[in-house]
């Protein structure tokens, strides 16, 4: 698996909360917390997509 830097991944993470913002119905918000998460992890992906926090208060980093 390919590892992405922090700034990726809270640009992809903003990215995907815009998408989850226009989901007009629950399985394609479903289907962008599912992909989010395989990509980012999943505590990221509930944190942002759900519990409302920006992308980068999401993201806990480890260098």
């Amino acid at each position: 698996m390919e590892r992405i830097t922090r700034e990726e991944a809270v640009q992809y993470l903003t990215k995907q909360r815009d998408m989850a913002m226009e989901a007009q119905e629950v399985f394609q918000f479903k289907a962008i917390l599912q992909e989010t998460g395989e990509t980012i992890g999943y505590t990221p992906a509930f944190r942002c997509l759900v519990k409302g926090l920006e992308p980068e208060e999401s993201i806990r980093w480890k260098d």
